[in-house]
């Protein structure tokens, strides 16, 4: 559900070929370090939303050592904006403060305003802004930039001799 939303929002979200196969081993090998937590909604018995906390920790540059992190979030689409993810935000803090973790990041697609807005709405800050460019297309990317340089740059100013 989740890996489809994204596939949606930009083609950078293309799944590989194993990518379900990938994703399983990497939750079960999370699951079994006691830095991750899987938060799951249910209402009526039907699972409606989950959120996967990790524990990090941060560069030993920094005075916060450990970062509580929210890696992936899905709410089902009716059940958007009805507090799920409020709720599970609320046990996902309860978690980050018993270990310790006195801050929480999160990463949302640029082109997923709903998403931005709904972690806005909640209380969270844009703390970093990551850029990204496809290898294949700095060429292009260069050009581009080349000739609107050119638009704004002045041709010297001949000077006459005697002055």
């Amino acid at each position: 559900m989740l890996a489809k939303h994204h596939e949606q929002i930009s083609d950078h979200f293309a799944l590989a070929w194993d990518g379900k196969r990938k994703w399983a081993k990497y939750l079960r090998e999370k699951f079994d370090e006691i830095s991750t937590k899987l938060i799951v909604a249910e209402e009526d018995g039907k699972i409606v939303g989950f959120m996967l906390c990790l524990l990090s920790p941060n560069a030993a540059i920094f005075k916060e050592k450990k970062l509580g992190v929210i890696s992936d979030v899905y709410v089902l689409e009716e059940r958007r904006r009805k507090g799920v993810a409020k709720k599970m935000l609320d046990v996902a803090v309860k978690w980050f403060k018993k270990n310790k973790a006195r801050t929480i990041q999160l990463g949302v697609a640029h082109d997923n305003l709903e998403a931005r807005a709904a972690w806005r709405s909640i209380g969270f800050e844009p703390f970093m802004i990551y850029k990204r460019l496809d290898v294949e297309k700095i060429e292009e990317s260069r050009a581009r930039t080349a000739k609107k340089v050119k638009k704004y740059v002045k041709r010297p100013i001949k000077r006459r001799k005697g002055l």
